[in-house]
């Protein structure tokens, strides 16, 4: 095996050294490379901007989340921890920088979501230093991508989108951007892996639609919203997050998504998307399952289906497999995700499903997806936390049991009471004053019904895959 091992390699060596030869000496050949990608970064450097923002809540200490190690880190929005330090009463107005790059000569810029969410001010440097105020355009929290705009009394010059279908991993990448402040920072690596999933950190901060490309290609706090290229000059991806704690593992959205939601943006400010309604999981899972009698591994199999939506309202059942939608094959539940919110709402859809061991056609109506909004619309500060629904996909994505009941916590303010009684960002609380909870509604109900100034509030929680815990919550004498 080790002869063989070795012969390879010498074939390896004997037919790069002949491609060296045919291009000249080693060093021109270096050299040819070297200048190919110094006049790819004077060609696209044009075109990514820095982006200033004021205005966000004070940036918090970097540290991991204890039950959830592969938590994701944004560009500028706070990370569960453990505080120590008790928060101001007035926090500064705090300074964040982030990345974006030129999508028309009219001034449309491109950039996450994260970088300019809740921005007060949005200023926006070129290349030449030359500085113009942004107002946004639209946002999209789903898949974390935003549009902004600036009127240039300069030629602006847009770089041209690829085609993030056609990516293989091993190909080259060049993410440009301002990591950690230094504007124009270059840095070269390959495509790592695509189509990454079910990322909980991402998931828990809104981003639902993720089928993200992985680059080795440094990329550090504040290349959120650069541009990923190839070596043609084209975007592929969107830099996004960064895996906290780890070294060459970034993340892109796929351009091809920012292909469909761009002119949305542009036009009408967010980003409509068809909603089926149904808790799903791959198929792939269920294939030692008799009774469901599986022809393969492809498909989506319906966990739960929620009440008064289009999947409802067409008969769809709970152990259904969705195999199809309009003729489209269907291999898992992220790729159902993505084909049903790439309809218009109002758009009737065929479905091909599984059931009881033979397939039927089904149509179903789509609605609008609004889920997202809904879920932010209903959270506000309680006794130093925030929290929100247990939506379908975070209960996909975090693994919880079927029928799960309760509130997800979703940010503890430093000093908070929620924060003295060790609650965290994750936690699952399950009961309030010995009261079950099943809602956002039912928890602010119960909570302001029983929690008495001066007194202690009793509250059930669930950390990670641990077993059901008790704290208690000092609420503050008025």
């Amino acid at each position: 095996m080790r002869m063989r091992s070795f012969l390879l390699a010498l074939a390896l060596i004997a037919a790069t050294m002949s491609t060296v030869a045919q291009a000249g000496t080693g060093v021109e050949f270096l050299r040819q490379i070297q200048d190919n990608f110094v006049q790819l970064h004077e060609r696209l450097r044009p075109a990514v901007v820095n982006i200033d923002v004021q205005g966000k809540s004070a940036e918090v200490e970097e540290t991991p989340f204890g039950p959830m190690e592969d938590f994701f880190r944004f560009f500028n929005v706070p990370l569960p921890q453990e505080r120590q330090r008790p928060q101001p009463q007035q926090p500064p107005r705090s300074r964040g920088t982030g990345s974006g790059f030129i999508y028309d000569a009219q001034g449309y810029i491109i950039t996450n979501n994260h970088v300019v969410e809740d921005a007060a001010e949005i200023t926006v440097r070129l290349y030449n230093g030359h500085e113009y105020e942004a107002e946004v355009v639209g946002t999209d929290p789903e898949s974390d991508l935003a549009v902004i705009k600036i009127e240039a009394n300069e030629v602006l010059t847009p770089l041209p989108l690829g085609d993030s279908d056609k990516v293989k991993v091993g190909e080259f990448a060049i993410a440009i951007g301002s990591p950690r402040g230094f504007e124009g920072s270059v840095s070269f690596g390959h495509i790592s892996a695509l189509g990454r999933e079910n990322l909980i950190g991402l998931a828990m901060q809104g981003l639902t639609f993720q089928n993200l490309i992985q680059t080795d290609a440094a990329i550090n706090l504040g290349n959120s919203g650069g541009p990923l290229c190839n070596i043609d000059g084209e975007v592929i991806g969107i830099n996004t997050a960064i895996v906290y704690g780890a070294n060459s593992i970034g993340f892109a959205i796929p351009i091809n998504t920012a292909k469909q939601a761009v002119p949305m943006l542009i036009s009408q400010g967010k980003v409509t998307r068809g909603y089926l309604g149904v808790s799903i999981d791959d198929a792939s899972g269920y294939k030692d399952v008799d009774s469901l009698g599986l022809p393969d591994e492809r498909g989506a199999v319906v966990r739960q289906v929620q009440p008064d939506t289009p999947a409802d309202r067409a008969g769809l059942k709970t152990y259904d497999v969705i195999r199809k939608v309009n003729g489209r094959d269907i291999e898992n539940a992220g790729e159902l995700v993505r084909t049903i919110a790439a309809y218009s709402p109002g758009t009737t859809v065929t479905l091909e499903i599984w059931r009881d061991r033979k397939s039927l056609s089904v149509d179903v109506n789509l609605t609008e997806r609004t889920v997202l909004a809904d879920r932010k619309a209903a959270e506000k500060t309680v006794l130093g936390m925030k929290v929100t629904e247990i939506t379908p996909e975070i209960q996909q994505r975090l693994e919880l049991k079927a029928g799960v009941k309760g509130v997800i916590v979703t940010q503890v303010d430093p000093g908070s009471p929620a924060h003295e009684a060790r609650l965290m960002e994750g936690d699952i609380i399950i009961e309030v004053a010995q009261q079950s909870i099943s809602s956002t509604k039912e928890f602010f109900n119960v909570v302001e019904k029983n929690a008495e100034p001066g007194k202690g509030l009793l509250v059930q929680f669930v950390r990670g895959d641990r077993d059901p815990d008790i704290t208690i919550i000092r609420v503050p004498k008025r």
